[in-house]
C-alpha cells in the first residue's frame, strides 16, 4: 500500500509540472452543481426589469401565460397583464440566450410607507390560521410576496426534455442513491425564478416572502429544499391555492446540495445589478435607476 501511494504522489507532482494546456487533455469532471450551472448560463440571462421597456417583456410574458394561455385573465388589446401592485414591485426574467424570447417571469410585491397591503392579505386574509402570521402584522420592510411567476408552454415544454448531463452520466446519477431529485425531470427554470427573487430578498433583508400557490406546486419545490410553510387554509382562486411563507435565508441554507452552488452562482451574477437596488422596500417606486441586464455565458 506504502508503494501504491508513493507511485499515485509521484503521478500527481508530475501532472501538476506539465504545461496547463497538456491538462486540458484529461478534462477535470464536473459535480452535479457545476454541470447544472454551466447548462443553465451557457443558454439564458438573468434580467431584473427597471426600465420600461425591460418591464414590457415581464408584463407581456404574463399576458401570453395567464391570458392566452391558462385563461386566468381577460386578453386585451396590448397584451399586457399588469396591475396595481406593479407600481411597487420589482420585476425579473429569464432572457433565452439563442433566440432573445422571454422563458419565464416573477416579481417581488413590497409594502409602502403609506401601510398598504401585499395582495395575498387582500384576497384571502380569513384563511390564514392565525392574525400574527398576516404580513400586516409584520415590519413592513421585511416581508414581500412572491409571485405571477410565469413561463411560457414552448418553455415549459422545453425544461421538461432538455437533459442537462450527457446520457451517460445521466444513467450514472439516476441509479445513485444520494442524488437529492430527479435530475433527468429538473425545472431548472422554475427553480431560477425563485433563487432569482430569493437572492433579491437577501439583497433587501427580507425576513418573510410570502406565496400564494398550488400544493402541487409546494410539493414539487420540496424535493428541491425549497420549503415553503404553510400559513393557512386552501382557497378557490384559479384553482386551489394555499398561502404559504419563506424565509429566504433558511431557503438558501436548506437548498438540495447540487442547488447550493446554482444559487451561489445566480446571486453573483446579479450582484452588480442588486446594487441598483436600495436596501429600502418602503422605497421601490424610485429604487432603481439604470437598465440591469446581467449574467452572461458561464
Amino acid at each position: 500500500m506504502s508503494a501504491v501511494r508513493a507511485l499515485n504522489c509521484a503521478v500527481s507532482n508530475k501532472l501538476s509540472k506539465l504545461p496547463r494546456q497538456w491538462l486540458n487533455v484529461f478534462p477535470r469532471r464536473l459535480s452535479l452543481e457545476e454541470s447544472i450551472s454551466n447548462f443553465f448560463f451557457s443558454r439564458y440571462e438573468l434580467v431584473i426589469a427597471n426600465e420600461e421597456n425591460e418591464k414590457q417583456v415581464s408584463y407581456k410574458t404574463r399576458h401570453k401565460v395567464y391570458c392566452e394561455e391558462m385563461k386566468f385573465e381577460q386578453k386585451n388589446a396590448a397584451s399586457i397583464e399588469k396591475d396595481k401592485y406593479d407600481d411597487r414591485a420589482i420585476n425579473c426574467y429569464i432572457k433565452h440566450r439563442p433566440t432573445g424570447e422571454c422563458a419565464g417571469t416573477i416579481r417581488l410585491v413590497l409594502p409602502t410607507e403609506a401601510g398598504l397591503s401585499l395582495p395575498l392579505e387582500e384576497k384571502c386574509a380569513e384563511a390564514f390560521e392565525d392574525g400574527a402570521l398576516l404580513p400586516s402584522s409584520c415590519d413592513p420592510t421585511s416581508v414581500c410576496e412572491i409571485s405571477r411567476l410565469a413561463i411560457p408552454r414552448e418553455f415549459r415544454v422545453r425544461q421538461m426534455r432538455s437533459k442537462i448531463l450527457p446520457t451517460e452520466k445521466l444513467e450514472k446519477i439516476k441509479q445513485r442513491k444520494s442524488t437529492p431529485f430527479n435530475v433527468e425531470h429538473f425545472p431548472y427554470l422554475s427553480i431560477a425564478l425563485y433563487l432569482m427573487a430569493t437572492s433579491i430578498c437577501q439583497h433587501l433583508n427580507v425576513q418573510h416572502a410570502y406565496v400564494l400557490m398550488e400544493p402541487k406546486l409546494a410539493r414539487r419545490m420540496k424535493a428541491f429544499g425549497i420549503n415553503f410553510n404553510s400559513v393557512g387554509d386552501a382557497i378557490e382562486f384559479n384553482g386551489k391555492r394555499v398561502p404559504y411563507r419563506v424565509s429566504p435565508n433558511v431557503l438558501a441554507t436548506e437548498l438540495a446540495k447540487p442547488l447550493q452552488g446554482f444559487h451561489k452562482k445566480i446571486h453573483n451574477k446579479l450582484y452588480s445589478a442588486l446594487q441598483f437596488i436600495e436596501n429600502k422596500p418602503t422605497h421601490t417606486t424610485r429604487s432603481m435607476q439604470k437598465p440591469l441586464r446581467v449574467a452572461q455565458a458561464a
